[in-house]
């Protein structure tokens, strides 16, 4: 309890959230004598990821939130085993979006940092229009999450702003419990101890196709298939949520080869 709840205020908000994510996906080491009397070293587990009924979930409305000097009250906050993972902001239809990030979560991050430290994704809505983005995410860079199964599905913008639904679609594309839990372990990154990376709606779907597909790879002659990218979708990441989903989820000494174009991808993938 003591190394998950650390203030860390010697460390910079990322490498912070960075350190304690590592805790939450790979468990926090310990110490502990076994009944021999025995030093023996372990990780004490804070979420199971694949037992999705063993662990806790509560949404809390308006939780008011003490800061070094101010209190906050986020609109909704969604934690797993008492860890408030999920960050959401909600604003009435005919306030722009972007005064939830700007009045907002800005203020907030600077208020009551500690909420951040144990933060995996941020969702902003006025039902109109919703976006998420990882905390270190600049405005330009929160992306839409409207496809809930399959990254085909057609898409009517107009509709979905129309009936005020497009915060129903985020809820059941990513916060269902299964799916929350897969995204936390699976799908977020950190580059260079200065970004986190969080995945886009496509890549937490293709990769998950991919993956079924990777599974049932005996059945289908050992051919997983092809994931198909556009031009500016990051494939490159899409790549590095597969392989360590890979890894993560399936035993086996698998190599994997990646071919790219430019120098920089190198570097990235690296």
């Amino acid at each position: 309890m003591q190394k998950l709840t650390d203030r860390r205020y010697s460390m910079s908000a990322v490498l912070a959230n960075r350190e304690v994510y590592g805790f939450i996906r790979e468990g926090i080491p310990v110490e502990y004598k076994n009944s021999h009397g025995r030093t023996e070293h372990g990780r004490v587990k804070v979420i199971d990821f694949n037992a999705c009924d063993r662990n806790d979930f509560l949404a809390v409305t308006q939780l008011w939130i003490k800061g070094e000097r101010y209190y906050r009250r986020p609109d909704m906050i969604l934690y797993i085993n008492g860890l408030p993972l999920v960050f959401i902001e909600l604003k009435n239809s005919n306030v722009k979006l972007k005064c939830a990030y700007d009045d907002n979560l800005t203020n907030y991050k600077k208020d009551i940092p500690l909420l951040f430290q144990y933060n995996a994704v941020c969702i902003l809505s006025n039902a109109i229009e919703t976006k998420i983005g990882s905390f270190t995410s600049g405005w330009g860079h929160f992306f839409n999450w409207l496809r809930i199964e399959d990254e085909k599905e057609k898409i009517d913008t107009e509709k979905i702003a129309r009936e005020g639904t497009s915060i129903e679609r985020t809820i059941q594309g990513l916060c269902r419990r299964e799916k929350l839990l897969d995204y936390v372990e699976n799908f977020i990154l950190y580059h260079k101890e200065t970004t986190k990376i969080i995945a886009q709606n496509h890549q937490f779907i293709g990769v998950n196709r991919t993956v079924e597909s990777f599974k049932e790879r005996e059945r289908k002659d050992r051919k997983i298939g092809v994931f198909w990218h556009t031009q500016g979708s990051v494939k490159s990441l899409s790549m590095i949520f597969f392989i360590r989903k890979i890894f993560r989820k399936f035993t086996g000494n698998f190599t994997f080869v990646i071919i790219t174009d430019r120098e920089d991808l190198d570097g990235q993938i690296y």
